[in-house]
């Protein structure tokens, strides 16, 4: 497969909705932080299907549910907003490893979803698959000790040669690209980590599953100084737009 990698210096934030319908090679990335008053929260309990809400009931600390809860409710109207169809009446369903579809949709849409911190962010694409992944930058963390065990030799090679906030932003990056890659084939966490080799050079990586394609895209960028994410999908698109929330939040009375 070959792959192709991108960083981006910094990212532009839309500041109005992007348009409805199919959006065929563009991909666009939504923001949520969430916070003590979180209004998607407020619509969980009129927007999410039961089986949603009977999950949510399953985590045990709320911290987890609050996430899940805030993050469906944002998939929820994201979809709608491109789709016309009500947040509550979209019928996702579950997939290979949970990866969800949305079963009623007039065109074909892709989506991923991530969170750490207070983060949640969501990729949609109109063209390829995606998946995308964000990781809250910890200090303390043993990064050499995570890189033995996860990294493919050239990346450990490279992250010796590195020191400071270059280090950490490195390790960091590779982070959150095996993390897209493992969300975008839906396979989810395995244990072969070391052999994917996502150092950074352009070219044919045999290690990879081809997955019925034979090109993979990579870009990754920073949201502030605590976030880092990567954005994997199988198609190069023409342009990715990036979103916060606040376009979709609304005053919301229940019916």
């Amino acid at each position: 497969m070959n792959i192709h990698f991108k960083n981006l210096k910094e990212i532009s934030k839309e500041h109005q909705l992007p348009q409805k319908g199919n959006l065929a090679g563009e991909v666009h990335v939504w923001c949520h932080t969430i916070h003590y008053d979180d209004p998607f929260l407020r619509e969980a309990p009129f927007l999410l299907a039961e089986s949603e809400l009977t999950r949510a009931k399953r985590y045990h600390f709320e911290k987890d549910r609050r996430v899940y809860e805030s993050g469906h409710v944002f998939i929820r109207k994201i979809l709608s907003h491109y789709t016309g169809i009500n947040a509550e009446k979209l019928e996702l369903t579950p997939i290979v490893n949970q990866k969800p579809v949305l079963m009623n949709a007039p065109f074909k849409i892709h989506f991923n979803i991530s969170h750490s911190g207070n983060k949640i962010i969501v990729a949609v694409g109109f063209i390829s698959d995606v998946g995308i992944d964000i990781e809250k930058v910890i200090p303390d963390f043993d990064t050499d000790g995570f890189a033995e065990a996860n990294y493919h030799p050239n990346e450990q090679k490279k992250l010796s040669e590195l020191t400071g906030e270059d280090e950490i932003d490195y390790f960091y990056c590779i982070w959150t690209r095996k993390e897209a890659w493992l969300k975008l084939t839906g396979e989810g966490i395995n244990d072969h980590l070391k052999e994917l080799d996502f150092s950074g050079k352009d070219g044919k990586v045999q290690a990879l599953k081809p997955h019925g394609h034979h090109e993979l895209f990579m870009t990754s960028w920073k949201d502030g100084s605590e976030y880092i994410a990567t954005l994997a999908s199988y198609d190069q698109l023409n342009e990715t737009k990036f979103f916060q929330s606040d376009l979709l939040i609304q005053d919301f009375t229940p019916i």
